[in-house]
Order: structure tokens, then sequence, then C-alpha cells
């Protein structure tokens, strides 16, 4: 059976790479990391890595031990200090990142029913419509579309679909569309400006059925997903929105051209690969997924 200490060694040395920098990470002797580093070579009369100059170099069987420490050593210091940690440390704080669209108004009410369960939870939420990078910020949960990047956790909780609706007053004034080439008669609220340049599926409306680097004009542009609900409603063109908004139920907002649909918008529920999900992360994420 391997020694965890030893495999312990061995994952902060090649992870901070050197002995005497592991060696301040865990507080140890770098002689005591070094004779550890022997151990498990020996044990298992393996060679895991070389010495190059001032770095270390992995070998075939030290680079597959050091993928496998990265999930284990992270997961298991990581376990045993929620284990250990006393319940109020661990329901002290959450921190959610998550776009400036309407995702944000469907978490809002998924969060009350997390702090119900919590009452002592402190809760933040951060909005952004910039990139974002999950793994450099300060969030411990993104709800957010997939991120092209590894080294993270990425589980689908919803599936937004994205339709056309314009009020009826506004469809008297200006009249009902009947295909996409109607657009261009009327006015088209985006999300994003042209100075930005129109980026995200959720401007589709200005783009489907054009040639490439083309784009119909917004009369209006809204970087909030609740604005642009709210512009629709006021009468002041047509918007695209998803079809799962609660908030259009009520709203006098109707579907137009039915037969063009947007692009569907999968959410996911972000966290650090390396990291084990606190009993309330893991709450939070059942509440999101029913």
């Amino acid at each position: 059976m391997i020694d965890i200490e030893k495999l312990r060694s061995f994952y902060y040395v090649i992870k901070e790479g050197s002995l005497l920098k592991a060696a301040a990470v865990l507080d140890k002797n770098h002689t005591t990391l070094s004779k550890h580093l022997t151990e498990l070579e020996s044990t298992y009369n393996i060679k895991l890595f070389v010495r190059k100059r001032k770095r270390l170099e992995l070998t075939d069987k030290g680079n597959d031990l050091f993928k496998l420490a990265q999930t284990t050593i992270p997961n298991l210091e990581n376990g045993a200090t929620e284990i250990l940690s006393s319940p109020k440390k661990q329901q002290n704080k959450l921190r959610i990142i998550t776009t400036t669209g309407i995702i944000g108004i469907w978490l809002i009410r998924k969060v009350k029913l997390l702090a119900e369960e919590f009452p002592d939870l402190k809760i933040a939420i951060i909005t952004t419509n910039a990139d974002i990078d999950f793994d450099t910020s300060k969030a411990d949960i993104g709800i957010l579309p997939k991120q092209p990047v590894k080294g993270l956790s990425q589980k689908k909780i919803k599936t937004l679909h994205t339709q056309l609706f314009a009020t009826p007053e506004y469809l008297r004034r200006y009249g009902t569309p009947t295909s996409l080439d109607d657009l261009k008669n009327h006015k088209l609220i985006s999300f994003y400006s042209d100075f930005e340049g129109n980026v995200g599926n959720v401007d589709w409306h200005l783009k489907k059925g054009l040639p490439d680097h083309t784009l119909r004009e917004s009369c209006l542009s809204i970087n909030s997903g609740f604005l642009v609900f709210e512009a629709g409603c006021q009468d002041l063109g047509i918007i695209t929105m998803m079809e799962e908004f609660e908030y259009l139920k009520n709203s006098s907002l109707v579907r137009i051209l039915p037969n063009e649909s947007g692009p569907t918008i999968d959410i996911f529920y972000i966290t650090r690969a390396d990291t084990v999900l606190t009993m309330i992360q893991k709450k939070f994420l059942k509440i999101l997924s029913s």
C-alpha cells in the first residue's frame, strides 16, 4: 500500500518545482521531502523524475503518478478540511459569478431556496458581461455557459431556448413581420451595442439569414437582460428572450416568427476540478437541477 505522505511530498515537490519551495508550503524540512522521494522510488524500483539543471523533469511513470496525485491529494486535503471544520465555517460564505442576462433573475429564485435552508449563509453574486475566466475569479461557483478551459468541473443544469417577442401594441403600429427579411423594416432591440461587435448568441436576430460579417441595425441596445425585457414590454421594439423566462407569462409580449428560433444556450454549474464540493455547494447544485 502506498504511503500517502510520501505521495503528498512528491506531488508538492513537482507542483512547486523544487524541494525548497515544497518544504515552505508543507512546513517541512527539505531533507525529509528528499528522503520521501528516494524511498518512494526505491520501494517501487522505478525512476519518477530526473534533475536537469535547476528543474525536475518527470519520467513517463512520474508524469502518470503526478496526474493521479493532482486529483487525489487536493481532494483528500479539501475533503478532510471540510469534515474537520466546524459547520459554521463551512456555511459562512458563498460567492457566485454569473452573467448580467436573465440567468441572474432565474438564479435569484433558486438562491432564495438556499438562503431559507441556510439562514446564516452570506451570499455574494457577481454579474458581468465581460469574457469570464472562472478559474482566476474569486468565485466559488459559476452559473455560466460552458467555459472552454481545462481544470474545471462543469455540470449542465439547464438549457435555455431563445425566441422573438413583441407587444400587440408594437405590432399594431409597425405591422407583424412574416419573415426574417421583414426585420429590416422593424425596430430591433439588442443586448450588445454595435461598438462591442454584437458578440454573443443573444443577438441572433441581428445576424440570422444575412451574409457573414453583416448585421441588422438595432435601434436600442441594453446590456441587461431584464431591461431588454422591459424595453420590449414598453412597445419599444422586437426583442430576443428565453422562452423559459418566467416574467413572460404575465407580460403583454407575444411570440413572433414562430418558425424562427435562436440558438439554445446550455447553462453549467462550474467549480474547480481540484476542489471537493461543500455541503452547501452540493445542496445548491441539487436546487438548481430541480
